[in-house]
């Protein structure tokens, strides 16, 4: 990988240019003096609290040789995204470099917990797939959102009835392995209808105490009918396992609609808004605290390549971030304006081992 920062000025200015692997040099001041931002959000209809959004520093800092050591030392609790951060966005392609990473992290005596909102995969699933790129995690430094899903209904919620489920292979099995009784899941079964009659005459069962909503491959009319109609029980809690991905672009004139897509559908039908366990919602920490309550937030950085869910979760939830450009955001976007700031930056996570 190509990377270098040929000159560094006071408070991680770069001053001159930066080449970030086989894409374009960039030039000019990238990492301007941006202050500090503070950005309040009221989201009464999700979690009836008002939420604070603001930077760490003032400035997003450069890591380089010159404070990493003190980076190392800052913190005991590395939390890591996964697409974007370990591999590419296309889920499938390596970052060099990330599995010695990893192995580093673990011989200094980090703990290190895996953050995804990634909602397809089981964290058996995860597991195996860090295996596949050279490096492994015990399941319970996992976080994939489905388990935190199951972990939010049963220790947190306390949810005791059975869950709606419009979701996926992985968010079934982490319900299956808590004890959660759910069904939904895969194909519905009934015919699809337009007919106020037929629809009348699905079968509904008592009971319910949930629905929830994640990525579903089989999402269908019937399932936006049943989650709607459950959700007219005001008692039914309404679970969404992230809601900040909407789409994707798969190749020229193609879009992959995804999990916030599917929210968003079945919202505007039942006229309810989710509780919302992925990132940036501050949900997730606490999915996250309630197996690991020995995490200090003060000495706990997460890394990740989202400034919106990765960025924005480290800023809502109070713990220093490192922005990596490597999936889906650059550095035009951290100076845009649109989203708060990092704490540090550096072109992959891979960078600790060249610095």
């Amino acid at each position: 990988m190509n990377v270098y920062f040929p000159r560094l000025i006071k408070h991680g200015v770069i001053k001159f240019g930066m080449h970030l692997g086989n894409g374009p040099k960039l030039s000019g001041n990238l990492l301007c003096k941006i202050g500090s931002v503070h950005v309040m959000q009221t989201d009464k209809k999700i979690t009836n609290q008002t939420h604070t959004y603001t930077t760490m520093a003032s400035e997003p800092k450069v890591l380089d040789k010159g404070n990493l050591s003190e980076f190392l030392q800052s913190y005991d609790t590395f939390m890591l995204d996964c697409d974007g951060t370990l591999w590419e966005v296309d889920h499938i392609t390596a970052i060099p470099g990330i599995d010695k990473v990893i192995h580093m992290l673990n011989k200094l005596g980090k703990r290190i917990l895996f953050v995804t909102n990634n909602s397809v995969h089981s964290n058996l699933n995860y597991k195996l797939k860090f295996q596949s790129f050279g490096f492994d995690a015990s399941e319970d430094h996992i976080f994939g959102v489905a388990y935190a899903t199951a972990v939010y209904l049963k220790d947190i919620a306390k949810m005791d009835g059975l869950v709606y489920l419009v979701g996926s292979p992985g968010m079934a099995s982490e319900f299956s392995k808590a004890g959660i009784n759910y069904f939904g899941f895969g194909a519905d079964p009934d015919k699809a209808s337009w007919d106020p009659k037929d629809l009348l005459e699905m079968e509904f069962r008592p009971n319910v105490k949930a629905v929830v909503v994640g990525y579903d491959e089989h999402f269908h009319y019937n399932k936006i009918y049943k989650a709607a109609s459950y959700l007219q029980d005001s008692e039914c809690m309404y679970v969404a396992s992230n809601d900040v991905e909407i789409s994707f672009p798969l190749g020229p004139g193609r879009m992959q609609p995804v999990t916030g897509t599917l929210v968003k559908t079945v919202s505007i039908a039942a006229r309810r808004e989710p509780i919302v366990v992925g990132k940036p919602h501050p949900l997730f920490l606490d999915c996250v605290m309630k197996k690991h309550p020995e995490i200090v937030k003060e000495r706990t950085v997460f890394i990740g390549d989202s400034l919106k869910a990765d960025i924005g979760f480290a800023n809502n939830v109070g713990i220093d971030s490192a922005f990596v450009l490597t999936g889906t955001h650059n550095l035009n976007d951290m100076n845009s304006g649109e989203f708060t700031k990092p704490t540090y930056v550096m072109q992959s996570l891979a960078d600790i081992l060249d610095i």
